[in-house]
């Protein structure tokens, strides 16, 4: 029995073929967000393959949205805000027609409940959520509120001394 190099090819085949089983999931990259007219399409990059992949939908579908405006809610976006998804890791699910992103599933699609019990939440991407919803009109007032504080504090340290 000759022993062979895989080629790319069949590497890449084999690692897709392994992937690509209905309900595996995995997490990929949103590497483009396109809002065009009445269609929406969100493409996915994988680690594993160079190839990316893509799903559509129709803004002028209730559903269609509805799924967009879970997948934006669980990466911490609101609907409006699709074009900031673009580099975004998410979990996504594979089913029969493509990978679709595991929020836009009824209950986060197959296999959601043990990944959301061994994983849990992360702190680090909820605390860097909300440092990007500080506005510059909050860091304003923040500062005035530390001087004043500051200023009170010392007046009050002048005439206890």
């Amino acid at each position: 029995m000759a022993l062979r190099e895989y080629t790319d090819g069949e590497y890449e085949r084999l690692q897709r073929s392994e992937r690509e089983l209905t309900g595996n999931r995995e997490r990929a990259e949103i590497t483009d967000v396109a809002v065009v007219d009445d269609t929406a399409r969100l493409t996915f990059g994988f680690e594993w393959t160079p190839e990316p992949d893509s799903v559509s939908y129709d803004l002028d579908d209730a559903r269609d949205v509805m799924e967009l405006k879970a997948v934006a809610a669980a990466a911490g976006y609101e609907y409006d805000q699709l074009p900031y998804l673009e580099g975004e890791t998410i979990p996504v699910v594979y089913l029969d027609d493509g990978w679709e992103p595991a929020a836009a599933l009824p209950d986060g699609g197959p296999g959601s409940a043990d990944d959301a019990a061994r994983t849990g939440p992360s702190l680090v991407d909820s605390a860097s959520r909300r440092l990007d919803d500080i506005t510059a009109q909050s860091v304003v007032l923040g500062v005035i509120v530390v001087k004043k504080l500051l200023i009170a504090s010392a007046l009050v340290y002048l005439l206890v001394v």
